[in-house]
């Protein structure tokens, strides 16, 4: 299959993954506060959800390598997702709603890892060209957050289940119909161990400084329409603004390449991050402003954007290629899953049912702080780990 005739389908495939979270991921907080959970039970609801990403992603990745069918891997992973979800349908209380979670969150790591490696393989490592077929599931995204805004307005937090299920239907009938792309592996390319990774330090520090982004960002996630709301904002006016985040994503990630040129990674990461804790700031403290709030929207752009298409390319180039799909498998457990539980934990009992929400942004820019401070360790140039 040529570049042009594979672009629709990449597209298309991260348009609707993305559309799929652009439900699940603003709007949760307020689905599970309307089914009259309070702050600690929502946050240690979404940590343990979140933890199921840190297994997850490696599982899926070893039986990928182990088939050489990631496609079918991503397949039965949308499936099972779809199984998992149907449980939030049924009001049956903590446990229930928390196991019905926990397994639509296993099965969906098997998805994204499997897509990134099968797309930069296919794209040949390019780059800019990764960066604007992502940018496609940013567009889905902001279309969904866009929906789910106006109809929570319309039918409230209970709009969720059916409306996740529509699009994980529609996800699973693009999955079935995307080419097979990751092309053939030299089966005599060097190979890595987890010993090799434990002793690389430069991997350390990078793991390390974006797992401290993702525990800031886990209040924004888990929070940011309950705050919202508490400070008077409708459901389609914080649609508007995390629309306007994602949009600010869409610009960044279509330029990515040309700004990732012939630039440093220790250079952009650290402005990255910087911009990071200067944006949680802001919502901690002028979001009841709703300019100023829309301004912090837009440094989406650094701090999801570019931060992210940063940490494609560190994990494309540090892993060899047979073993790049445990490279994204480490990146989505233990930095997505285990920052984001870590996050949504300590954000649950900091917020206390919105009394906390300052603190808690404030709290957050300190961990972004952080990684800004930790990233700068990195060296200017990223050797293989060898």
């Amino acid at each position: 299959m040529t570049l042009i005739a594979a672009r629709p389908a990449l597209a298309l495939a991260y348009f609707t993954y993305f559309g799929v979270l652009g439900i699940f991921v603003p709007y949760l907080g307020l689905f599970l506060d309307g089914r009259g959970f309070d702050s600690r039970e929502i946050g240690l609801m979404l940590a343990i959800v979140t933890a199921t990403r840190i297994v997850g992603p490696a599982i899926w990745a070893g039986l990928a390598e182990r088939s050489s069918k990631p496609l079918r891997i991503m397949q039965l992973g949308a499936v099972l997702a779809c199984i998992g979800w149907l449980g939030s349908f049924i009001d049956g209380g903590f446990g229930l709603l928390l196991a019905a979670l926990a397994l639509f969150s296993f099965f969906w790591t098997a998805i994204l890892p499997q897509l990134e490696v099968s797309a930069f393989l296919f794209l040949n490592n390019n780059t800019e060209q990764y960066s604007r077929i992502r940018s496609a599931g940013s567009v889905g995204y902001i279309v969904l957050v866009m929906l789910g805004g106006w109809l929570y307005q319309q039918y409230g937090s209970e709009f969720m289940p059916a409306a996740a299920l529509a699009f994980l239907l529609l996800l699973v009938f693009c999955l079935f119909n995307l080419p097979a792309l990751t092309p053939a592996y030299d089966a005599t390319a060097a190979t890595l161990s987890y010993r090799q990774m434990a002793k690389h330090r430069v991997l350390w520090i990078f793991m390390g400084a974006a797992l401290l982004m993702q525990v800031s960002f886990a209040p924004f996630y888990g929070f940011f329409t309950l705050y919202s709301r508490d400070l008077g904002y409708s459901g389609s006016q914080t649609g508007l603004l995390i629309s306007l985040a994602v949009a600010a994503e869409i610009v960044a990630f279509y330029y990515a390449g040309r700004i990732m040129r012939n630039r440093s990674y220790r250079l952009l990461l650290g402005i990255c991050y910087g911009l990071t804790a200067v944006r949680w700031l802001m919502v901690a403290l002028l979001a009841h402003s709703g300019w100023w709030l829309a301004l912090s929207m837009l440094l989406h752009a650094g701090s999801f954007a570019i931060a992210h298409s940063c940490a494609m390319q560190f994990i494309q180039q540090i892993f060899p290629k047979a073993q790049r799909g445990r490279g994204q498998a480490i990146y989505a457990g233990l930095i997505f899953g285990g920052g984001g539980a870590i996050g949504a934990y300590l954000a649950g009992f900091s917020w206390q049912n919105g009394t906390g929400a300052v603190s808690t942004f404030v709290f957050a820019a300190g961990f972004a702080l952080l990684a800004c401070l930790l990233v700068l360790a990195l060296p200017k140039k990223i050797a293989d780990i060898a």
